[in-house]
């Protein structure tokens, strides 16, 4: 009896350790299996943007493309700046402007909630001339007044840069009220000064395509006034730093040269400001233009395009 026992004893005991293989096995089969799922949902993670990137379909036409801050792109309906060029021309064009945005980077603290330096010129010369806007992509705010920005991205994503001729590059103003570097000695390229940031970009462009019309619009006169329109300063006499923006004008005018591009300059003798209530004639808050200095501009940019 006892004999017995220990035999059938030893033969639970061995189903017992076979069935604890089996068990094993199946255990490590199903951590396998997740770790390859893992693995290949990661590997899909990676992959699928640039998948959908090739197959993506470059189906907006433009032949001319504005890049710059809210005094040419304040506006995206029919009385915008690009539209009411397009209108007169008669050409394609597509609205890249991004209000609040500057020529030069701006985060040099690395804050993870400033999302503007990658929709300052230099980052998005080089999106253009990668045709890659990855970085611009991952740009998403909550703010009421740039949710659209999102929306600028994907459709600049879809432009067909081989129709787009010519560039209207508008920066300027925002560098001089934050104040910003005009420029950074012995550093031609620092992105964080206007210059080197202007540099930086115009070698990007013309390295991917020589051939491109490259056009730069200075910023236009400028007040600051109280919430009765009555004026506090005008950019001639106000300083937030970096110098006055007739600085930030003429340093924009000799990288154009020097690198060889176009520059259209909206500043010296364009907005009529001897009176301290000119600034309604064209503006509408002393920055922004209004209808009238919309059309004016526009005039302006619609008769040097067909030079």
């Amino acid at each position: 009896m006892p004999v017995r026992d220990g035999r059938k004893a030893a033969g639970l005991l061995n189903r017992g350790s076979e069935d604890d293989l089996e068990a094993g096995k199946r255990k490590k089969g199903r951590k396998q299996n997740l770790v390859y799922g893992i693995c290949g949902l990661l590997l899909t993670l990676v992959l699928l943007p640039l998948l959908l990137r090739r197959e993506r379909q470059a189906d907006i036409q433009a032949e001319v493309l504005f890049l710059g801050d809210s005094i040419l792109g304040q506006y995206r309906d029919e009385t915008a700046i690009p539209s009411l060029v397009a209108g007169q021309l008669r050409m394609s064009v597509f609205n890249g402007n991004f209000g609040g945005t500057t020529m030069s980077l701006q985060n040099r603290d690395g804050r993870e909630v400033y999302y503007q330096d990658g929709l300052s010129f230099s980052q998005l010369a080089q999106a253009v001339a990668t045709r890659d806007f990855g970085m611009q992509q991952t740009i998403r705010t909550k703010d009421y007044v740039t949710m659209h920005f999102g929306d600028i991205v994907d459709e600049l994503d879809r432009v067909d840069f081989s129709s787009v001729r010519t560039l209207v590059v508008s920066y300027g103003m925002n560098d001089y009220v934050t104040g910003s570097p005009i420029r950074t000695p012995g550093e031609a390229e620092d992105a964080f000064s206007m210059e080197g940031a202007m540099r930086m970009g115009i070698r990007s462009l013309q390295q991917s395509d020589p051939a491109l019309r490259i056009i730069f619009v200075s910023p236009t006169y400028c007040w600051f006034i109280n919430d009765d329109g009555s004026v506090t300063s005008t950019c001639e006499n106000r300083d937030f730093g970096g110098g006055f923006l007739e600085d930030y004008v003429e340093a924009q005018r000799r990288v154009a040269q020097e690198c060889g591009v176009e520059f259209l300059d909206l500043y010296h003798a364009y907005y009529p400001h001897e009176n301290p209530q000119d600034w309604r004639l064209y503006t509408s808050d002393g920055m922004h233009p209004n209808p009238a200095g919309r059309q004016k501009i526009a005039e302006t940019l619609a008769a040097y395009l067909q030079e």
